[in-house]
């Protein structure tokens, strides 16, 4: 079975550990040179109405497999059984040439599916491919690990389903792939590796991933070098003993002189000493407090903004003009991500107008869907990386950089680049990124200074998907970075063709929309981007105008709330018991303390939570009256998608 909106779930990132680690190609007949008598690909099980081999075009070798149909109802595959492991992971990779391959979907691609022994279906990898004209490029994923329960498993070639025009399949390759050993997360300092006067001792979470290689913690050692950035002189060394998968790191910053330092962190087997996997992180010790900065991270994960704490609270944007720019800061969004890079006149405006401008630059990367005109180079995407910088990078509507937009791990090393550019070019604004890749986000932990993911679920998932990946996304960074989520406002009928396909789809509601973003905020994030203006601008189903009244509703809420939500006050002890339905945090500000809980799912729920003491008064906003509280615990009800907004004071 294939299904084109299943995602790869990828482990780590797509290199191989420190050695001579080299596995075969399981794939046969893998650049399609051996033919059958009647012209079919031997050792592949295709259709030959649509797929045969060529001798032109060809990526390397004699031949190429070609896929041509014209009848967007027919969907047939080019398959091949291989010997897959259960419980291990693959690297699949193919080169890929289109045209005019059209439809709804992501195009020619590649998959692994893998079945029980009764036939039954148990998941797969599927990357998206390319549509529309291409010329060779690679498709390349990792699976997520075999179930155990698999009998049988495949390799694929496809056009994906309801799509039509002509594709090119070449050099195939499935081969076994180990996670890295070693994964770490600078924990403290959270922000670009800054080391301030106070000299925080240095954290670092270091996770071992031992399955691929037949160790077990005990059998390994853990080794910290902090040395010098210019001279790689050697200030310090610790080892530790891991007894379980992770372990925090820890080391004094006490004696360091300002200046820059790597920290490598290294796992070594414990026997021999041979080093498994290794890591580095960039730190830089200043003497004096940093000043100046128009924006920054503090070490609660909230943005600072000209000296003051800033909730980035925005929508993505196309392109910028005046009249729907006007319109738009008539509302509670203190900020946008337009598409469209802003010129100097149109970052003006938004400044006039009370704005903030998250400025991108996710499309200079070489290779990329759509790259900027004329990168062929990592130094081009230097050169105009520079260059925007030096242009806007002391513009008072800047708040931000967007590095990326979804781009896959096989752009990891530059995404890395980039940010490390920004980080040098412009010390005075964070970077942000946003990913639908929720099962990798820790590959991409050098990339940013802000992350968030992309949760879309309306109509076809259940809104609880917004608070899931916020959670999960926070746990990636282990609450040590700030989160800016990108929840849905938009119509999936703006991304469809099909008339029928448009009348099934709709925009969420109000109660939706409001329970998704608190959902969020519930789970840790301190920014919220929803998606998108000019989507609920464009949709045909809902007019703009009603669709614009609601979302400033929901906006209206949050912002009026934004101190409580980025106060770091203490607060006291509250416990409830965990509901799969249920979100919740507390915050304090002064003497009030707020209990924000949510309610993700179609049907009304009831919560109790343990105040710890009794409060002298409890207030559920929006409603008049106070509330009554037997004892200490808050017997809470929750409406559909209901967000309850609790002040009490003790």
């Amino acid at each position: 079975m294939l299904a084109s909106v299943v995602l790869p779930v990828m482990l780590g990132t797509l290199g191989l550990a420190a050695d001579d680690w080299s596995p075969p190609n399981l794939v046969k007949n893998p650049g399609f040179e051996t033919v059958t008598e009647n012209g079919a690909p031997g050792d592949w099980d295709a259709d030959r109405t649509v797929y045969i081999t060529v001798t032109e075009p060809v990526h390397s070798g004699q031949r190429a497999l070609r896929f041509a149909n014209p009848d967007a109802n027919r969907y047939v595959l080019c398959s091949q059984r291989i010997p897959l492991q259960p419980g291990k992971a693959y690297e699949v990779r193919v080169w890929v040439k289109t045209e005019n391959i059209q439809g709804d979907d992501s195009g020619a691609t590649i998959c692994l599916e893998w079945y029980s022994a009764d036939g039954k279906y148990l998941g797969g990898c599927y990357p998206a491919g390319f549509k529309g004209t291409v010329d060779w490029q690679q498709v390349k994923a990792v699976s997520g690990r075999v179930p155990r329960e698999a009998a049988a498993c495949n390799v694929t070639c496809y056009v994906r389903e309801h799509m039509t025009g002509k594709a090119w399949w070449d050099d195939v390759e499935v081969r076994l792939w180990r996670e890295p050993p070693l994964h770490t997360l600078l924990l403290t300092p959270n922000y670009r590796g800054e080391i301030g006067p106070e000299r925080r001792p240095l954290e670092v979470a270091a996770r071992l991933a031992l399955a691929d290689y037949d160790l077990q913690p005990r059998q390994v050692r853990l080794r910290a070098d902090l040395v010098r950035a210019g001279d790689g002189s050697l200030v310090q060394t610790r080892y530790w003993a891991p007894k379980t998968a992770e372990t925090v790191l820890r080391l004094g910053t006490k004696r360091l002189q300002p200046g820059r330092y790597d920290l490598r962190v290294a796992l070594e087997s414990g026997r021999d000493r041979h080093e498994l996997g290794r890591e580095s992180w960039r730190l830089r010790v200043f003497d004096a407090a940093l000043t100046g900065r128009a924006a920054y991270i503090d070490a609660h994960n909230r943005l600072i903004c000209e000296g003051k704490p800033f909730f980035p609270l925005g929508m993505y944007w196309g392109a910028i003009n005046e009249a729907d720019l006007r319109v738009y800061a008539d509302s509670p969004f203190n900020c946008l991500m337009p598409y469209g890079p802003p010129t100097k006149e149109q970052m003006d405006l938004a400044h006039s107008l009370g704005l903030k401008v998250i400025y991108t630059v996710k499309d200079v990367y070489y290779g990329s869907t759509y790259v900027e005109g004329g990168l062929k180079t990592i130094e081009d995407e230097r050169r105009v990386i520079e260059a925007k910088t030096r242009e806007f990078r002391d513009h008072p509507a800047l708040l931000a950089w967007y590095l990326n937009d979804e781009l896959p791990l096989d752009y990891l090393d530059r995404l890395e680049a980039h940010q490390e550019w920004l980080e040098e070019l412009d010390p005075g604004h964070p970077t942000w990124v946003v990913l639908w890749q929720v099962g990798q986000l820790e590959s991409y932990v050098r990339t940013f200074g802000a992350i968030g993911t992309d949760p879309y679920p309306i109509p076809g998932s259940p809104a609880r998907m917004a608070g899931q990946w916020a959670r999960q996304t926070v746990q990636s960074v282990r609450g040590r970075r700030p989160v800016w989520m990108v929840p849905q406002v938009f119509n999936w009928a703006c991304y469809r063709e099909d008339p029928k396909e448009k009348a099934g789809l709709r925009p969420p509601t109000l109660a939706e929309m409001r329970s998704m973003a608190w959902q969020c905020i519930a789970e840790g994030a301190t920014g919220l981007v929803f998606y998108s203006f000019f989507d609920i601008q464009r949709d045909t189903v809902v007019p703009f105008d009603q669709q614009w009244a609601l979302v400033k509703q929901m906006a209206g809420e949050i912002k009026e709330l934004i101190p409580v939500v980025l106060s770091v006050e203490p607060t006291p002890r509250i416990r409830a018991e965990e509901q799969p339905w249920l979100h919740w945090t507390t915050r304090r500000l002064g003497r009030t303390v707020y209990l924000i809980a949510v309610n993700d799912d179609e049907t009304g729920h009831r919560a109790t939570f343990e105040l710890g003491k009794c409060p002298t008064s409890v207030r559920l906003r929006g409603v008049r009256d106070a509330l009554a509280v037997q004892g200490t615990q808050l017997q809470a009800r929750f409406g559909r998608f209901g967000v309850n907004l609790y002040e009490m004071e003790f």
